[in-house]
């Protein structure tokens, strides 16, 4: 298995490379048992467009990194090879790609495996975002202010639902905004001093305590709210939180 995780990390792009792309970035990701259900993918699609992806399959461990593998594949394959650019149509085409590739609907011995999953589009000259999402957040800093835009409340694969709708969402970002993404692995995370659930209007007030502060320090204000939280007690879930700045 520690052999798989090799596998596995070197499947992830650089985060390096968003740094690249934009002003700063962070990237903290967690697996709860070696290998994760968790992943992100990210490229270039054009000279101006960057897509960003930060999904959340279904369970962890090792059915969780089968998930993650098949996923990040079958994104490589719609964005850069079927050149399926728009983020509502990776949602969709990822939908019946994941049904079809683990035969969903077809027998008794079918899998209900999908993932939660958002996909950002970035045109880079424009500071235009346009992003698609299955059931996970986004929260955006928009000169100064926290929005919390909701996704659909459809997963991709996994559901016998006929028709799913995957719409896309538009803001012009201005030098300085920030994106944030993540799983529920953080927010479901166990702690604190009753054992509770840290829970999304916690992490909303962190960003809000980080937003003005440089990415990498709000990379380590990340890790250590979590691990503080967490304390002694097991992580329940892989954990993925994504964060950059235009």
């Amino acid at each position: 298995i520690n052999y798989a995780q090799r596998i596995q990390a070197g499947l992830l792009p650089s985060v390096a490379k968003l740094d690249e792309v934009f002003d700063c970035s962070f990237t903290f990701y967690r697996p709860r048992d070696i290998v994760s259900g968790d992943f992100y993918w990210f490229d270039h699609i054009d000279e101006d467009r960057f897509i960003i992806v930060c999904a959340d399959s279904t369970g962890h461990g090792v059915p969780g990194a089968f998930m993650s593998m098949i996923g990040s594949a079958l994104i490589q394959e719609i964005v850069l090879r079927k050149e399926i650019t728009r983020p509502s149509q990776i949602l969709s085409t990822l939908d019946k790609e994941i049904s079809s590739t683990l035969n969903q609907g077809e027998g008794e011995s079918t899998t209900s495996d999908g993932m939660d999953i958002i996909v950002c589009e970035f045109n880079l000259k424009t500071r235009m975002l346009r992003f698609a999402s299955a059931m996970r957040p986004v929260i955006l800093i928009m000169e100064g202010e926290q929005y919390y835009i909701r996704g659909n409340k459809s997963s991709v694969g996994g559901e016998s639902v006929n028709e799913k709708y995957f719409d896309d969402q538009e803001y012009y970002l201005k030098k300085g905004d920030s994106v944030y993404m993540f799983s529920d692995g953080y927010p479901d995370q166990f702690g604190g001093p009753n054992g509770k659930k840290l829970k999304i209007i916690r992490m909303k007030n962190l960003i809000d305590e980080i937003k003005d502060i440089p990415m990498d320090q709000q990379y380590l204000a990340v890790r250590d709210y979590f691990d503080e939280w967490k304390g002694d007690l097991e992580q329940v879930d892989d954990v993925l939180f994504m964060g950059v700045m235009i």
